[in-house]
């Protein structure tokens, strides 16, 4: 008889297995590579870079700068470079989740 899984035991069972660890680790090299490739492009000033951590079954590509989240997902600007009374939106520049695919 077949026996069901959840999806989170599945993961667990999957995240196990031999080579899953070291595949995951190639793919978030590649997407840390290209956010970096992204983020020169961009960068003007400021201390953004893209770092990568190994956990004990993920790894994780950060957006690492004090305004990670405005640089991935814009903001809005008062001051001198708003029109009068109206705040500019920056866009986002998505360099993280066009790094990988996702937007």
């Amino acid at each position: 008889m077949a026996r069901l899984y959840s999806e989170k035991v599945m993961n667990r069972i999957v995240a196990q297995l031999p080579g899953v660890h070291d595949e995951l680790g190639d793919t978030a090299r590649r997407v840390r590579h290209s956010a970096t490739r992204r983020l020169e492009t961009h960068f003007h000033s400021g201390d953004a870079r893209v770092t990568l951590t190994e956990g004990d079954v993920d790894w994780f590509v950060n957006l690492d700068d004090k305004a990670a989240m405005s640089i991935e997902f814009g903001h809005w600007v008062k001051g001198k470079y708003e029109s009068p009374g109206h705040p500019k939106y920056v866009q986002g520049l998505y360099i993280l989740s066009k790094a990988a695919g996702i937007a």
